[in-house]
């Protein structure tokens, strides 16, 4: 289905663009009716279901960026994110036949838009919420996106690792965010030097990544790039069918990052860990924290669902007994090292996008979580989480211990 890309001349309404001002002139341009909003996901975009012309069902997408969006909750990102796709279609056409097909992108002033038809589906993590013995069927389900997603996308192409890919890309992208979250975040946390963590004294993020950058061990970049086959695999751009019958294979993508660069794909599968271990408890459940003399104490205000904590400790093991990965990364031994750190830069980078993010996000009691409670949750755990990985990537003749370093999020108490 190829994209229409349309520019929208609508005049700027008094007070300027808001997100309900660009859905109106959004549903003008394309006769659509509008319905509910879908408030299920983690981007600043609003998203609502509507109905085309021909009763045909679409989701709408509308963006107006807040000022300081970070990098990925911006116009240019959202912008691009067809234009990923549609380069998909050509390098690795088996993996771009699971996206779902953008048919209509508008641009306004300030503003972009775009169309989907909808899908009925669940996120890739909801086998995990429905049974605590939905493990088995989520790896079934995580194979074969592995299948798709790396070794018949991102595997499409090669390319060699440009000098100081992990210290820009990796552990540049949360420096580059610090200053957002620095605005936001308590002035006494955010110039403290050291802070205790869950009862783990700490050292701040930032003053950690700046010496850890000099010191990775060597073998830790990837061995090459490859196609960038999505960039922003959480679980909930993974929709599984949930039609009667439905096979593993049976899911589609969404919200690539919108990058048609060459890319690492231990970056995706570090982000799938996130979603299990932090960004959608927290969305979920919200985070607990507490201040006392002794530090901050942070978890989750309710229980973790069983089936997410049996699948973060497995999750590494099923990665490496996968022989497809095995074969891809047979060159490149410390990637399941890399994809730990990648993880744990996940964790530091999301405190600063939750700001961008103000739709309403309740726990499964109906209580919201502000922007700021997000953010602050997320720092503090990739604070403990870089501190401890550090130790060990840098330790004489040491290493990681997997399990015991995602056990600091994978077991924490509601």
């Amino acid at each position: 289905m190829p994209t229409e890309h349309r520019q929208v001349t609508a005049a700027r309404p008094p007070g300027g663009w808001t997100g309900q001002t660009v859905l109106a002139a959004v549903a003008d341009a394309l006769c659509l009716t509008v319905g509910e909003e879908i408030l299920d996901g983690g981007s600043p975009a609003r998203v609502h279901r509507a109905t085309g012309p021909a009763g045909e069902r679409l989701v709408v997408k509308v963006l107006v960026p807040a000022p300081g969006a970070v990098d990925g909750h911006d116009l240019v990102s959202f912008r691009r994110k067809p234009r990923q796709i549609e380069l998909l279609r050509t390098v690795a056409p088996r993996l771009a036949a699971h996206y779902l097909p953008v048919p209509h992108v508008l641009d306004g002033d300030g503003w972009s838009a775009c169309t989907t038809p909808y899908y009925d589906s669940a996120d890739l993590a909801a086998p995990l919420r429905a049974s605590p013995q939905g493990t088995g069927e989520f790896f079934r389900r995580y194979t074969a996106l592995v299948q798709a997603l790396v070794l018949d996308g991102y595997a499409a192409r090669s390319h060699p690792t440009p000098p100081g890919h992990l210290a820009d890309v990796v552990v540049g992208r949360f420096l580059r965010r610090l200053p957002v979250l620095s605005r936001a975040l308590p002035a006494e946390l955010m110039a403290a030097e050291r802070l205790t963590v869950n009862g783990v004294p700490c050292e701040a993020p930032h003053l950690v990544l700046r010496r850890l950058t000099g010191r990775l061990p060597a073998g830790l970049a990837p061995a090459r790039l490859m196609a960038p086959g999505h960039g922003d695999a959480n679980t909930r751009n993974v929709l599984l069918s949930t039609s009667p019958g439905a096979a593993a294979e049976d899911f589609r993508l969404i919200d690539p990052r919108g990058s048609v660069e060459p890319w690492d794909p231990v970056y995706d599968l570090a982000k799938t860990l996130f979603s299990l271990t932090v960004w959608d408890p927290a969305l979920r459940t919200g985070f607990s924290v507490h201040r006392s003399k002794h530090g901050y104490e942070v978890g989750f205000r309710q229980p973790v669902f069983p089936g997410y904590r049996a699948a973060i400790h497995r999750f590494l093991p099923h990665l490496a007994s996968h022989r497809g990965l095995a074969a891809l990364f047979h060159d490149d031994p410390l990637w399941r090292e890399r994809l730990l750190l990648t993880h744990d830069l996940h964790v530091l980078a999301e405190a600063p996008c939750r700001l961008s993010d103000r739709k309403p996000k309740p726990d499964l009691r109906g209580r919201d979580s502000t922007p700021t409670e997000l953010a602050l949750g997320h720092y503090l755990l990739g604070t403990l989480l870089i501190n401890d990985l550090a130790a060990g990537l840098t330790r004489p003749g040491g290493g990681v211990d997997a399990e015991r370093h995602l056990a600091l999020v994978a077991d924490l108490g509601g």
